[in-house]
């Protein structure tokens, strides 16, 4: 690192390594002078953290929980950004911070890189603002979305939005489809359970989980046969993404697949 190495940050409750391992492996593969840095930042911090990225990073990723409540503090948000409502990219430009969302790309990939969900049944668990992208990505590639969420307010907002059906979380159990998502932060710490049980998971073809490093949904999902969606492919692709707004290149898809 020097005077000239541009620094971009990731802000989230829980830190994960992923992305540290992703975008600096990439500035290395391509000769950039940039580095890659996590930071805990909670809720509370978060308003006060904004000032930090605009006055000494060239950016942001921004992980649970803040997707949502970032998008207030900046001064722009790109297209997606903006209809999706929830923000996990922010580039500033000579103190001007611009909010993207990668999620919603590496979500439509992920998905249509291992099934058809056009015209057929996709119950996504979850209404934060990982969701908001996933579902987004859902409803781009036709399938007919459906929402459910413990806190039934939060899911029917999400639900009008995407013009999606709302599941009443004590109904999940009853619903068939084709693609099982989940979209919530359940799965994150190594003691959670997985969010769904044996006989949920009996009633659809795929599953898909945002979650990582945890496998446990998807390591059941596999026992049982069905087409498995990791949480690492959405998070390589929407990381890929991010790399490209933040220094203007592209990696290579053979680099991509080593993070699969």
């Amino acid at each position: 690192m020097n005077k000239d190495t541009k620094i971009i940050i990731s802000i989230a409750e829980r830190p994960g390594n992923l992305g540290v391992e992703f975008h600096n492996q990439g500035y290395v593969h391509l000769g950039l002078n940039f580095v890659y840095l996590p930071l805990k930042v909670l809720p509370t911090d978060l308003e006060g953290t904004i000032s930090l990225i605009r006055n000494n990073f060239r950016g942001c990723s921004v992980s649970m929980p803040h997707k949502e409540k970032i998008a207030r503090y900046l001064d722009e948000l790109d297209k997606t950004a903006r209809e999706v409502g929830a923000v996990n990219t922010t580039l500033n430009e000579s103190g001007k911070l611009i909010g993207y969302n990668t999620d919603v790309l590496g979500a439509r990939t992920a998905i249509e890189s291992r099934l058809d969900v056009s015209g057929k049944k996709v119950l996504m668990l979850g209404a934060g603002g990982a969701a908001r992208a996933v579902g987004y990505a859902v409803k781009q590639l036709g399938g007919r979305l459906a929402i459910a969420n413990r806190t039934e307010p939060k899911a029917r907002e999400l639900a009008d939005k995407l013009e999606a059906d709302l599941v009443p979380w004590q109904n999940i159990g009853e619903i068939e489809g084709h693609l099982l998502i989940n979209a919530t932060n359940v799965g994150m710490d190594s003691t959670d359970k997985p969010i769904v049980g044996p006989g949920v998971i009996s009633k659809f073809d795929a599953v898909m989980d945002v979650v990582i490093p945890s496998r446990r949904l998807i390591d059941k999902a596999k026992k049982q046969g069905k087409v498995t969606i990791p949480g690492r492919v959405m998070a390589v692709h929407q990381a890929a993404e991010q790399f490209n707004i933040y220094t203007g290149q592209k990696l290579p898809d053979g680099f991509l697949k080593n993070f699969y």
